[in-house]
């Protein structure tokens, strides 16, 4: 990816979700996700080997979605992301060759939802 990442490649906006913890009217915490950021993004369906390997693990709803880095730094696994309507749980997030231009994300279809 490294060189031939450009930023008119990210074509789709995808919103960032967040766990929020709230302490209800009768002191219970009650916890959901918000949508902590909106991004313009780069979308692709896996293919070759890694759509093979996420199959094995049931996971061919996987994407990978590609983000500035500066967009969300303190991305992790913990969050997820909504695109189209379909809300994707990360599975990786990677700092593409550490040179903090743009961050990879695996995440698979969330289909209970």
């Amino acid at each position: 990816m490294g060189d031939e990442m450009q930023a008119g490649d990210l074509r789709h906006r995808i919103e960032i979700q967040r766990i929020i913890k709230r302490r209800e009217a009768d002191k219970s915490i009650r916890t959901e996700y918000q949508t902590i950021k909106t991004v313009w993004a780069k979308v692709n369906g896996l293919y070759g080997r890694e759509w093979w390997e996420a199959r094995k693990y049931g996971a061919e709803g996987t994407v990978e979605f590609t983000i500035r880095y500066g967009a969300v730094k303190d991305l992790t696994v913990k969050d997820r992301i909504l695109f189209r309507g379909t809300l994707y749980n990360i599975v990786s997030v990677d700092n593409t060759l550490f040179q903090d231009n743009f961050l990879k994300i695996k995440a698979t279809a969330d289909l209970t939802h």
